[in-house]
């Protein structure tokens, strides 16, 4: 079996950025992609454009202080859609929470211009009970 090719560079693009560049992950998207948390936790929203996406990450890496692991279970992909699975893992504020992830993807050609991340029930009960405090 052949990998889509949207597989890969999303493998080669969430591999970069767990190495600290964010360059072709933001080189995958179309300059009006919309980009949506949709879990309880504090990165929860919509962010719209190229612009908005780096707010994200810097949110991001603001609120695990460096300490966010995603690792990817599988990657489904064809022309128009991605959907990757994750185990992820963090400590914000010294409190350690592990989840899965699934990530859907809407590509235009070889661009994407809809991002979604869902999180399971781990990850909405610990920002919604555990550290409410933690919300920003």
């Amino acid at each position: 079996m052949t990998t889509h090719p949207n597989a890969t560079r999303l493998h080669q693009a969430y591999q970069a950025l767990e190495q600290g560049d964010m360059q072709p992950m933001l080189g995958l998207l179309t300059d009006d992609v919309t980009w949506i948390d949709s879990t309880l936790g504090p990165l929860a929203g919509t962010y719209r454009g190229k612009a908005e996406v780096p707010e994200f990450f810097a949110k991001m890496m603001e609120v695990y202080e460096g300490s966010l692991r995603v690792e990817i279970v599988a990657v489904v992909a064809d022309d128009d859609h991605a959907i990757v699975l994750t185990r992820e893992s963090g400590s914000p504020q010294g409190h350690t929470v592990a989840w899965t992830g699934a990530h859907v993807w809407s590509f235009t050609g070889d661009h994407c211009h809809r991002f979604v991340n869902y999180g399971s029930a781990e990850y909405q009960r610990f920002w919604s009970d555990q550290v409410p405090s933690a919300r920003r």
